[in-house]
């Protein structure tokens, strides 16, 4: 049973890893909660199920055609929604709450309550520390470790990742040096919805794609960003395997009905003994 925990746990810990990102990026760089975050997440998997089941798209180019729509379209919900009310954090807040509500109805509207599918990319099923686990979960975890490396050196390695970090310490200063503070803004949207995008596509092969699917990532994307520290990168993917395995645990040694609720009592113990999180330092961290 500790090796399905552990298995498992990096399993969903990798996928944890990455929507968590992307919500601690923007949150991070222009200190914006992002309520519709788990909807990009839930239109990036209905994207993949249109292109692979109505236009029988191989599933590498749904997945970049999903990812190239959803970050444009976050970078034009910034521009047009978020960027106007900037100088209120309560109406973002609303506003992006109201958008993820709107393109849930959206998409009941459009596919109705049932649940789809998509079809699995790899076949077959391997013995990893004795537990079952199958080729498309390795590639889950292989793709996820690849999008948090492409992060890391783009954060690390780059202009515009330089020019993200100075903004999150200080955009002041950032502007006097020269940099475009509301063109970061707009690129952390967009780098913060795409991998939104990369998590919905992701657990689409796996897990069924419904109008509601964006709602419990959504909440367990912040309890990791509280938990890891906001803003943190390196905080963030900590505390994202912390949490799957906490949440493995829970359904194998108590209920699988509980492992939500238990990933809550780790976010109140977080906020009551360490409320800065475990690396509260920022996009730099």
């Amino acid at each position: 049973m500790l090796a399905d925990i552990l298995v498992f746990g990096v399993v969903w810990g990798a996928i944890y890893a990455v929507l968590a990102l992307g919500f601690s990026i923007i949150y991070g760089v222009a200190r914006i909660l992002n309520l519709c975050h788990g909807a990009l997440y839930m239109a990036s998997s209905y994207l993949i199920y249109i292109a692979i089941a109505t236009l029988h798209w191989p599933f590498a180019l749904a997945a970049l055609a999903a990812l190239a729509l959803v970050g444009g379209y976050g970078m034009a919900f910034y521009r047009g929604v978020v960027q106007p009310m900037r100088g209120s954090h309560t109406r973002v807040l609303v506003a992006s709450a109201a958008t993820a509500i709107l393109l849930q109805e959206i998409a009941f509207w459009v596919f109705g309550p049932e649940a789809r599918y998509v079809p699995s990319v790899l076949q077959g099923e391997a013995l990893v520390g004795g537990v079952v686990v199958t080729y498309q979960q390795l590639a889950t975890v292989a793709t996820a470790l690849i999008a948090m490396g492409a992060v890391w050196l783009f954060l690390g390695r780059t202009r515009a990742g330089r020019a993200l970090r100075a903004v999150a310490q200080d955009p002041e200063v950032a502007a006097l040096s020269g940099i475009h503070v509301e063109g970061t803004y707009l690129l952390a949207m967009g780098l913060s919805a795409a991998l939104a995008a990369v998590a919905g596509a992701l657990v689409a092969p796996f897990l069924t794609v419904a109008p509601d699917m964006g709602w419990s990532p959504l909440l367990t994307a912040f309890a990791i960003v509280v938990l890891g520290g906001m803003g943190s990168i390196g905080g963030t993917v900590a505390a994202a395997f912390l949490i799957a395995f906490v949440e493995m645990a829970t359904a194998f040694y108590v209920a699988p009905q509980l492992r939500d609720a238990a990933t809550f009592v780790v976010m109140i113990a977080a906020l009551t003994w360490r409320p800065q999180g475990l690396f509260g330092k920022g996009v730099a961290a």
